[in-house]
């Protein structure tokens, strides 16, 4: 039975690392914006730094700027380096808006790190354009002492899937002149889904698994069989009764000594 054991362990650790490295294969930054080269100013549209893709800052009316960043939510490797920040409460109800290619890719998601002075924007309201209107996806709420990943889920928006897809993010609750936000390490990623021949070798990986495992099982040692002339023994003792056996044998011995001394 260990050996069994043995061996299924072994293949399921094998498919789990099959599995790992289909999904790490199809891992995918759709499109992605790290900020650090807004060195010169904030324009009204910025390229993404990774994939392909464009934000668009036009709906501001100022405030636009940059802070120092984070590396929350950062790719490997990036430093720091510096943060998007927006600043006013004249900016209520404005938003960024960013745009991708999401041809031959599904299950998205969006991630990114935030934070905000104490009278800056309170909410975040993330939405995506599903063709007709602005459809709410989650409400971002960013700390007020220190950075934090968000993550937004938006595989149940299956519009944004397979073509191209817009979202936004709109600030809500700034309540000075002086109140920012800072965002930072912003991107739109593909979901993890193996591919037919990564699937494929999953299940040849189990199979093989199962076969070693009944092999295993076939191949266990028979018990030892008893020696001619030996009874063969009745069962194992308890713990209780080898205890017993050990220590009347020395009163056994005791007693045989004193007969022998009398004779």
């Amino acid at each position: 039975m260990a050996r069994l054991h043995g061996g299924v362990a072994a293949a399921l650790a094998g498919v789990a690392v099959l599995w790992f490295g289909a999904c790490s294969a199809r891992a995918d930054v759709v499109a992605g914006w790290h900020f650090n080269g807004l060195t010169g100013g904030v324009p009204t549209s910025v390229a993404a730094d990774a994939g392909s893709g464009s934000m668009s800052l036009g709906q501001f009316t100022g405030g636009l700027g940059t802070l120092s960043g984070t590396d929350v939510n950062a790719w490997s490797g990036d430093a720091a380096g510096l943060a998007l920040a927006i600043t006013g409460s004249g900016q209520n109800g404005r938003w960024m808006e960013f745009t991708a290619d999401t041809t031959g890719r599904s299950q998205l998601s969006l991630s990114l790190a935030a934070r905000r002075s104490s009278s800056g924007f309170a909410q975040a309201v993330v939405e995506a354009w599903d063709g007709q209107a602005w459809r709410s996806a989650a409400t971002l709420e960013p700390s007020a002492t220190q950075w934090q990943q968000h993550q937004v889920d938006l595989r149940d928006l299956t519009f944004l899937q397979n073509g191209s897809a817009r979202v936004r993010i709109r600030l809500e609750g700034a309540t000075s002149g002086s109140g920012n936000v800072r965002f930072d390490n912003l991107r739109l990623e593909a979901g993890v889904v193996p591919s037919p021949g990564s699937a494929a070798a999953l299940g040849a990986a189990a199979a093989i698994g199962s076969r070693r495992g009944g092999r295993g099982q076939k191949g266990q040692a028979a018990p030892p069989q008893p020696k001619a002339g030996v009874e063969p023994p009745k069962g194992d003792q308890s713990a209780e009764g080898a205890s017993e056996a050990s220590s009347s044998a020395p009163r056994k011995a005791a007693r045989g000594r004193s007969s022998r001394g009398s004779g």
